[in-house]
């Protein structure tokens, strides 16, 4: 973003104009005197007020009226509430002005044609109007005294407040007072009870002075009057203003309708102590005291009296009806016109010196100083400045030419012999003589205390168009002249370079000098010409310029660098002669450059001035200038080509194409922390809100759109940009230029506390301190914490309530599934277990009665559901490895040999073998290998010991046995109950697990494992002699089918 300064920019149709025109721009104001008549006054001459003295005093007047703002064009009174807000009264209505926006009071208030305003010690503002009575602003409107208050006349003349706090206005019939609570009573008096008084002020002892229409004057004390002077009393002149010394009690002034003001003292009587000549100011409206000083507004003018002496303000737009003055808090003043609207004189940074001196507007070429006179080079001559203006003579004692001839005859006076001749610069050298260039016949000329030397083409320069001048380190001199550059030493030329030298173009524009004695030769469209002892080089558009049109170059020696200027860009140049152009410089057409004390780079071109700093130029970045324009109370620009002089006191005189501009680069402008700013209020949803006590701003609950109303009090030529932040709603810092700033809206803030944080950023990027705002907008109920809290538990109460129904859904479905699978397993299981059960015709319904059996011990061993279930499952496939046991063995009815049973006992490995690859259920496989050990380590197929047998194994193992013995066999009935169970407990602790048996012998005592039809028989026999009989019957069977066979062999044979 480009910065600017003190730009006044029109915003629809009350907005100031871009820029202040030049037919409201004034240069620096000067004053006459009726004493002493002069063009300038003298350095050591007040001209203005304290508040707007300067030490350059450069001033710009600015003229608003309904062509560029004002909503009119004719003015009564204005004042300034502390706020900062400037207050027109007119007859169109009251006018409020922040220095940016002219805004008219809707008249809907009750304030429509306001005649005098007055600002009280309470900071109040009271309207007085042509025929709606007095009003004072109240917060967000205006209480009305008309009338049905007790005034005589609703028509106000002018305000003013007592020593007491008492509110005193003049009306068109008597004097109305009202007092601290707001009570309204006129003044009775048989002299002013009627009575169109004109005007009252206060005085320092509390007295109040006033005239009438009429001319008489009187005097309140205590609102009872205290004297009364008729027309003619104290004057032959009738009085028209009266304003009370505000320092010396009984002292007042009183202005007439001629051109007189009169000082008087009380006593016991009014005596007029002086009488001050107004000269040609006639008619008197008001007299304003300000440091000792008496402003004076006329029918016809303004003047300022200091020290008895009036000196009236010349070339002002202002000058008709002047009404009132003012001066606001930045020290500006401020003239109101019946006529012809509102007039600002402002401080002005830059001083138009032509203006200032009376000299008519001209282009200029080149200045210098020299011996404190402003020396100023022009297209038909020369002007000097001296202490008072300019000079008339500048007178050469003596005169010769570079040749030693004699020409005192011929040239005796400086500004005579340039008398419509072209200057094109001038220079001082390093020993103070004044060098000055033009295109004539003295084409250059040194003037030394009086003395001249002439150089010209007689005396060896190239041509009589000499341009610009170059000291050299040597004490030499380069000089620019059309058709080449000459080298000057002492009095003589002793050498050229032109087009015979190398020089293709010979229209040199600008030289300078390298460190080690290069000269630099800026040309008219050939580039840089290096010229050394060496020889010439040439540096073009192919050596990194943007141009060969050089217009100036200028060394740097802090940097080591050389500044260049060409028709369309800005350049610098090193030592080893390379060329970096600056990219993005924002504007080509440029002229000159001059470097302050603080490293910034002015530089003057055809449409103002911009500033920036060396450095900035050099990074070759983007670039952020401070620009000065028009608008900023630059009153002219530079003269292309141009030479302008800058003093060491940092004072650049810069040759404009109207005149002289002067400007001190090295001082700052304005400070931003001067400036005052306001928010008066904020609008919710269109409903203003007021801060409290606290300055803190309460917005209800239910507003969606909030508007700031923010004010920047400037009225000065500074623009600063405003920067500002909502906390707690922004994300990055809002950076506008102040035109462009106004109202600030947000929308659907939450509820909470907010900051609302604004600051000023002058042109230099300097911050001012920031100014915090506090908005706190009240939370709605949907924000308060305990609601927030409640919803937040519904909320959470629901969560929980449709995860729990969704959880408690899956879950079911999950159970269902589960169950599915459950069956679907335990349905493959008993199918598994019903197919081992087949293949061995001994244990038919064994592994069913098994699994049900462990279920049974598992139960009452306190094993969980999940569990026992799995234990069911492990125990009906606890025998499948027999069906890897071949049924012949598995099946044999008589005694099995070691080898066959050792194949019956390895179906406890091939079970385990089959059931191994289960990942999911590992405990299939432990049950179907382990079920065959015991606690003593007699078991197969590991020998496993106690502990070391899996849990589900030794409960099998239980059920296991307690089936062998309580069912039947092919071979055998089941064995007696009581003979089981009286197994089981001999074989506790060793065969079997002694908890597992122990679980056994308590579901026993409940009645469990009986069968029914158990009606108490059973075999008692020893379970080994029940084996070794079968295995006798069984051996029995085997032999007769023995001999079944081979009888059947011996018949085949037979046959």
């Amino acid at each position: 973003m480009r910065r600017t300064v003190g730009k006044d920019i029109r915003r629809g149709t009350l907005k100031l104009i871009a820029g202040i025109t030049a037919s409201f721009l004034l240069a620096p104001l000067f004053f006459s005197s009726s004493v002493l008549a002069l063009p300038s006054p003298p350095a050591d001459h007040d001209t203005v007020t304290e508040n707007i003295l300067f030490e350059h005093d450069g001033y710009s007047a600015v003229l608003y009226d309904n062509s560029n703002g004002l909503p009119t064009s004719e003015a009564n009174d204005i004042v300034q509430t502390s706020d900062g807000f400037t207050w027109i009264g007119s007859y169109s209505g009251l006018i409020r002005y922040d220095g940016n926006t002219f805004e008219r009071i809707d008249s809907t208030t009750g304030i429509a044609s306001v005649v005098c305003l007055f600002v009280d010690s309470s900071d109040r503002l009271w309207v007085g109007t042509n025929d709606s009575g007095l009003a004072v602003m109240e917060q967000d409107g205006f209480r009305m005294f008309g009338k049905a208050e007790g005034l005589n006349s609703e028509s106000i003349r002018c305000i003013t407040e007592d020593s007491s706090g008492n509110i005193i206005a003049a009306t068109t019939a008597g004097i109305a007072v009202i007092d601290c609570d707001m009570n309204l009573t006129m003044v009775s008096d048989v002299l002013l009870g009627d009575s169109y008084v004109r005007e009252v002020s206060c005085g320092a002892d509390g007295t109040i002075y006033g005239v009438t229409v009429d001319g008489d004057l009187f005097m309140l004390k205590d609102n009872v009057r205290v004297g009364y002077y008729g027309t003619g009393a104290l004057s032959g002149e009738v009085l028209r203003t009266v304003t009370a010394d505000p320092e010396i009690p009984g002292r007042f002034y009183l202005g007439t309708k001629e051109s007189s003001i009169l000082v008087c003292d009380t006593g016991n009587t009014v005596t007029v102590t002086d009488t001050i000549n107004t000269d040609q100011l006639v008619c008197i409206n008001k007299l304003v005291f300000e440091d000792d000083k008496i402003w004076v507004c006329a029918d016809n003018g303004i003047g300022i009296v200091n020290d008895g002496i009036i000196n009236v303000l010349n070339n002002i737009p202002l000058e008709s009806s002047v009404e009132e003055m003012m001066i606001d808090y930045q020290g500006n003043l401020w003239f109101t016109s019946a006529r012809q609207g509102v007039m600002k004189i402002v401080h002005n940074r830059f001083s138009d010196i032509f203006d200032r001196y009376g000299i008519p507007e001209v282009a200029v070429n080149a200045t210098c100083v020299y011996n404190d006179d402003l020396c100023i080079g022009k297209d038909n001559g020369l002007t000097v400045l001296g202490d008072y203006g300019p000079v008339t003579s500048f007178p050469v004692t003596s005169a010769r030419t570079a040749s030693r001839v004699d020409i005192s005859d011929e040239i005796t006076d400086l500004i005579s012999i340039y008398s419509g001749v072209k200057i094109r610069s001038m220079m001082c050298d390093s020993k103070g003589d004044l060098w000055i260039c033009s295109f004539s016949d003295n084409a250059l000329i040194r003037y030394s205390d009086g003395e001249v030397t002439r150089f010209n083409s007689s005396d060896g320069l190239p041509s009589n168009r000499v341009r610009m001048i170059c000291e050299r380190s040597d004490g030499t001199f380069a000089v620019a002249c059309t058709g080449g550059v000459a080298i000057i030493s002492g009095d003589s030329v002793v050498r050229k370079y032109d087009v015979y030298s190398g020089i293709g173009e010979s229209d040199v524009l600008t030289i300078s000098e390298t460190s080690d004695g290069k000269l630099l030769l800026g040309t008219d469209g050939g580039g840089i010409y290096v010229v050394s002892d060496d020889g010439i080089t040439n540096l073009t558009t192919d050596n990194g310029l943007r141009s060969d049109v050089i217009m100036r170059i200028k060394p740097d020696s802090s940097r080591g660098l050389y500044w260049i200027v060409t028709s369309n860009s800005i350049a610098y140049m090193d030592e080893d002669l390379n060329i970096t152009t600056v990219e993005q410089f924002p504007y080509s057409n440029n002229f000159d450059l001059y470097e302050n004390s603080s490293g910034d780079m002015w530089i003057l071109s055809s449409n103002g001035i911009y500033v920036v700093s060396a450095d900035e130029l050099i990074a070759n970045g983007e670039i952020d200038p401070i620009y000065y324009g028009h608008g900023d109370g630059l009153q002219s620009t530079a003269t292309a080509n141009s030479y302008s002089a800058l003093t060491d006191e940092g004072d650049l005189y810069m040759a404009g194409s109207s005149g002289v501009i002067r400007v001190n680069i090295d001082t700052m402008g304005e400070q931003t922390d001067d400036i005052k700013t306001s928010m008066p209020y904020i609008e919710a949803d269109g409903i203003k809100i007021y801060p409290d006590a606290d300055g803190t701003f309460t917005v209800p609950s239910n507003a969606k759109k909030i508007t700031f109303y923010c004010y920047i009090f400037t009225y000065a030529l500074s623009d600063p940009d405003v920067v500002y932040f909502l906390d707690g709603f922004d994300q990055t810092v809002v950076e506008v230029s102040r035109d462009q700033f106004g109202m600030v809206d947000y929308t659907n803030l939450k509820g909470g506390t907010y900051h609302f944080t604004l600051s000023l950023k002058d042109a230099h990027g300097n911050m001012s301190e920031p100014i915090v705002y506090t908005i706190v907008k009240e939370r709605s109920l949907l924000e308060q914490w305990w609601f927030i809290t409640a919803l937040a538990l519904l909320a959470l109460l629901l969560v929980i309530v449709v995860v729990k129904t969704y959880i408690d859904y899956r879950m079911a479905k999950y159970k269902e599934k589960e169950e599915h699978d459950r069956m679907f397993i335990r349905e493959m299981t008993e199918a598994v277990a019903n197919t081992i059960d087949m293949k061995d015709k001994y244990t038919k319904g064994h592994s069913t009665r098994v699994a049900e059996y462990t279920v049974m011990l598992a139960k009452e061993l306190g094993l969980p559901k999940d569990k026992v279930d799995m234990y069911y499952n492990i125990a009906l496939l606890h025998d499948i490895g027999k069906i890897g046991i071949p049924p012949e063995v598995l099946n044999k009815p008589g005694k099995l040999t070691d080898t066959e049973f050792m194949m019956i006992k390895s179906h406890a490995k091939l079970g385990y073998n089959s059931l191994k690859h289960i990942t999911t259920l590992p405990e299939l496989a432990i049950g179907a290998k382990s079920h065959h050990e015991r606690p003593d380590g007699k078991g197969y197929p590991d020998g496993l010991v106690g502990d070391q047998i899996p849990e589900v194994a030794r409960v099998i193992a239980v059920a296991d046995t307690f089936d062998a013995m309580y069912s039947d066999r092919p071979y055998r009935k089941r064995m007696n109950f009581d003979k089981v169970v009286s197994i089981m407990k001999e074989v506790r602790g060793t065969q079997l697990d002694s908890d597992v048996v122990d679980a056994f012998l308590r579901l026993v005592d409940k009645g469990e494992f009986r069968a029914p039809d158990d009606d108490g028989g059973g075999s008692v026999e020893d379970i080994n002699n029940i084996h070794k009989k079968f295995d006798k019957e069984a051996a029995k069977e085997e032999k007769k089918e023995t001999q079944k066979e081979e009888a059947s062999e011996e018949q085949k044979e037979k046959e």
